[in-house]
């Protein structure tokens, strides 16, 4: 990767970290890594320690960390004021003591994403990468669906999937009409959750496809049961815009989306 002109995406989650490359100039992923933050079951790897590794201190021209734990909430940008972006998330109980207020502008649907993250964790990023633009999962997720889907026709359902909740993002005509994290424990709840989205949204499953990203395979408890209630439904493909090395082909299209589209929504 040495003299390429090189673009750093990070995703921060609870449990690991995840990073790639990407070559701007030939649009092509060149590496992948993730690291694990659990030490053991009582104690996490800092993530200090992680940042240290060879390949995250490898020389980018530029970087972005998007975050994926705690839920956010839009706020339309004529409601929206920066210097009440902690009151705001103290009113829906989305900061706890140590965490910092953060806020994203999602220009396609013209609102600020709020939400908070870790103090430590926010600090030891910022300092280790003190030129990267810094997003929550779902200000990528968003950006990303309604800049792909401008000027469509149909409505649409997509899903990313971690371990425990779901950010769920449903399209109408290639406007948002819905943005929400569910949190679920087992496959019946996942897919109550998922069957609730299109009953009240009065979206047809027939008409209106869903596509799952994430945590969740082909073979899935989870993806079994939904299709029996929504069979228009199937796993999201890699990005069409951006090519891979032949070592990094065999990575399933839809599991490290929000990491490999971070670049278009920076």
């Amino acid at each position: 990767m040495s003299g390429k002109n090189l673009h750093l995406a990070i995703e921060v989650r609870e449990d690991s970290l995840y990073a790639c490359f990407l070559d701007k100039d030939a649009n092509q992923y060149l590496a992948m890594a993730c690291f694990s933050r659990i030490a053991d079951k009582e104690k996490k790897h800092p993530l200090e320690t992680i940042l240290k590794e060879d390949i995250l201190n490898f020389k980018c021209s530029s970087s972005s960390v998007a975050f994926t734990h705690n839920s956010a909430m839009l706020i339309p940008s004529v409601f929206f004021s920066s210097d009440s972006v902690k009151d705001y998330l103290k009113q829906q109980n989305l900061i706890k003591q140590n965490e910092t207020p953060c806020s994203d502008f999602i220009k396609n649907n013209d609102c600020h994403s709020l939400y908070a993250v870790n103090s430590t964790d926010y600090s030891h990023l910022k300092a280790k990468y003190p030129h990267a633009i810094f997003r929550h999962h779902s200000s990528v997720f968003v950006e990303y669906l309604l800049a792909l889907h401008k000027g469509s026709t149909q409505s649409e359902v997509h899903v990313y999937v971690f371990h425990g909740y779901m950010d769920v993002v449903a399209l109408q005509l290639g406007k948002l009409l819905l943005y929400n994290r569910y949190y679920f424990q087992t496959p019946d709840e996942f897919t109550y959750f998922l069957i609730w989205v299109y009953e009240e949204l009065k979206l047809n499953p027939a008409d209106s496809p869903c596509s799952l990203y994430g945590e969740i395979e082909e073979k899935s408890q989870m993806l079994e049961l939904t299709r029996k209630y929504l069979t228009n439904i199937r796993l999201a493909e890699k990005p069409a815009r951006f090519a891979f090395l032949p070592m990094l082909a065999a990575i399933p299209g839809h599991r490290y989306y929000s990491l490999l589209m971070q670049y278009q929504c920076i």
